[in-house]
């Protein structure tokens, strides 16, 4: 995930246009600054873009600081990974992490799947927490965490999993299943390679 750096500068098109700004703020409304603290609150929300990875954020109320965080309630994030909402979420330019409370993700790979918590982190892997719930395919799992870059998901925990005529479930809390998806299709499989599950079950840790 590319790093949020914020514009501060508000609405200034020669600005925006140069390549040395990373984000473009749209506000909805008024814009506010705390001289203080250098937090900058938009009451009525706004959009924040990233011109060069083509992540766009739009929320009904966000505050940020330039170089530190951003944080929204109500938002819609587009991102590489697929496409995000949350009631709220909160990105951290160090260690560089974005966290949301009733998350909902779509991708090429996985449809409408929604959790009580989850992280996106900078080496591009997903973790949903909290009745994980996905419709295409259908899963109701605990915990799931998802590597972007090598088009994998690992599910921890108790699940149900159904895709057309299959049907697999974990019942213990160390119960595995790994999904690889490739060419438009979903193999999924209890038996996880042990080099898989030990590079992504730390992940579950973070949230």
């Amino acid at each position: 995930m590319k790093r949020w750096l914020v514009l501060l500068t508000l609405l200034s098109l020669v600005v925006f246009a140069s390549r040395f700004a990373g984000f473009e703020v749209k506000p909805r409304g008024n814009s506010e600054l705390d001289v203080g603290t250098g937090v900058y609150t938009l009451p009525t929300g706004g959009t924040i873009t990233d011109n060069r990875s083509g992540l766009v954020l739009e929320a009904r109320h966000i505050q940020y600081k330039d170089g530190e965080f951003i944080r929204a309630q109500g938002a819609t994030l587009k991102s590489r990974e697929g496409d995000f909402s949350a009631a709220s979420l909160e990105y951290l330019q160090k260690p560089d992490t974005l966290r949301m409370n009733g998350v909902r993700f779509s991708s090429r790979q996985l449809k409408g799947i929604s959790a009580q918590q989850g992280l996106l982190l900078k080496d591009d892997v997903l973790v949903l927490k909290g009745e994980v719930r996905s419709n295409d395919p259908m899963l109701e799992a605990s915990t799931l965490i998802v590597d972007t870059t090598r088009d994998q998901a690992l599910v921890l925990g108790v699940f149900t999993y159904r895709d057309g005529a299959t049907t697999l479930r974990g019942n213990r809390p160390d119960s595995t299943l790994l999904l690889n998806f490739a060419d438009g299709r979903v193999r999924a499989t209890t038996r996880v390679p042990v080099d898989i599950l030990n590079r992504l079950r730390p992940y579950a840790d973070r949230l």
